[in-house]
């Protein structure tokens, strides 16, 4: 059997390394020649995703990504006024070993180990499939043949939209600006805050902020893991419904969207402990991107056969739920079990697609509808009464929130 999985993100090398370990030909088709090239933000994989890792992987790439992590065994987020005000605590259903890795780390570390299988600077534009062989045009002037097609470039493929007979995701009507300050660059009482645990921040007119306190015990660079640990960063990510933002945002360069973001907190009046965050950002670090979301009701209904897809090309879901790497690496589990069969002949290769189509289903939309819950709260809070309505009632509930915490204690 021979795959070729389109897209080099994160569940495409997860799955590339899968089927090798198996002795299955696998080559990546990625459009990228900088694996560096992605946002370098902030990435949580719950026990599931940890699990399907270790299945995945051979066992000292999945060394190499833990020492790069921070382990956690029970993951919890902290919902926060844009005072700062806490509100309440969510944690993870499951318990087990999770981890929280940047994006920019994960994805060097899938890609070492597969060198000779990754063909850069391949950017697929359409396939035709014969039977059961499928032809994968690429630019510039390439045809990649294949048993099997995975289609793993993102939210934006061309190929899904071939696969699906149309869009698959649409914008969610809010935008994102991210990025990474050194803690040292943040004061004391900026520091404390923000240590504690990952927070989603919510305040009036439309605008919330992600924050992560990100410190493990070794870094990763172009040459691999260094010794001792790194200096901390906090990880962030603010968000905003699109009309606040400039129609060209994401063609801005770094610093005047790490101003653009501050000048947004700052007229929203939030914390000045996190207004510091894109204040005194590394300039170079941030970046900007469109919310995107897939109709959960309409997850992966293309017929099953020797053409699939995985992750945000199958499911895309906006980043308010921490859940599309985790999600595209459990697709990325699944579908080498059923491949694996199929290359072993218990299963034909459509036989294998449909399993794995079945089981995504499974998980993948609540996954979607979770992620889509904190953009419902983010929208609601623009409208001109709700405005008046959080204003009010954010910090009325940090408070009751704090009150029941101390009988509690």
């Amino acid at each position: 059997m021979r795959v070729v999985v389109v897209g080099g993100g994160i569940g495409g090398l997860a799955l590339a390394h899968g089927l090798t370990l198996r002795g299955i030909h696998t080559d990546v088709l990625e459009r990228d020649t900088d694996f560096t090239r992605t946002g370098g933000y902030k990435l949580h994989l719950g026990p599931m995703a940890v699990r399907a890792l270790h299945q995945l992987l051979p066992p000292e790439r999945m060394a190499r990504l833990r020492a790069a992590s921070v382990r956690t065994d029970a993951f919890e987020l902290a919902v926060r006024t844009h005072r700062g005000q806490l509100l309440l605590t969510a944690g993870e259903v499951e318990s087990g070993e999770s981890l929280d890795i940047d994006r920019i780390t994960l994805r060097r570390i899938l890609a070492e180990g597969l060198e000779p299988h990754l063909l850069t600077d391949r950017t697929a534009t359409s396939y035709d499939l014969t039977g059961d062989h499928v032809s994968i045009r690429t630019r510039p002037g390439h045809v990649h043949h294949a048993d099997v097609l995975v289609i793993a470039d993102g939210a934006h493929s061309t190929l899904i939209q071939q696969l699906s007979g149309g869009i698959t995701n649409r914008p969610t009507g809010l935008v994102g600006i991210a990025g990474r300050t050194s803690t040292s660059a943040l004061t004391h009482t900026s520091q404390d805050l923000l240590r504690e645990r990952p927070s989603l921040a919510v305040g009036a007119g439309g605008v919330g902020l992600f924050t992560s306190w990100h410190a493990p015990q070794s870094s990763y660079d172009r040459t691999g893991l260094t010794e001792g640990p790194p200096e901390p960063v906090v990880i962030w990510g603010m968000i905003a419904t699109e009309e606040q933002l400039p129609s060209d945002f994401r063609n801005l360069p770094s610093p005047h969207l790490a101003e653009l973001a501050a000048e947004l907190l700052g007229r929203r009046r939030w914390l000045r402990d996190l207004q510091q965050l894109p204040q005194r950002s590394n300039p170079q670090s941030v970046g900007a991107f469109r919310f995107l979301a897939a109709d959960p009701l309409n997850v992966a209904t293309w017929a099953p056969g020797p053409v699939t897809a995985l992750g945000d090309a199958a499911h895309a879901m906006p980043p308010t739920g921490g859940q599309g790497a985790a999600t595209a690496i459990r697709d990325a589990a699944h579908l080498t079990a059923e491949l694996a069969r199929a290359a072993d002949g218990e299963v034909t290769i459509t036989e294998a697609a449909a399993s794995f189509q079945r089981t995504m289903l499974g998980y993948a939309p609540q996954a979607v509808r979770d992620s889509l819950e904190p953009v419902r709260w983010i929208k609601a809070s623009a409208h001109p009464v709700a405005r008046v309505a959080l204003t009010g009632l954010l910090p009325a509930a940090g408070y009751l929130s704090a009150t029941v915490r101390r009988f509690r204690r």
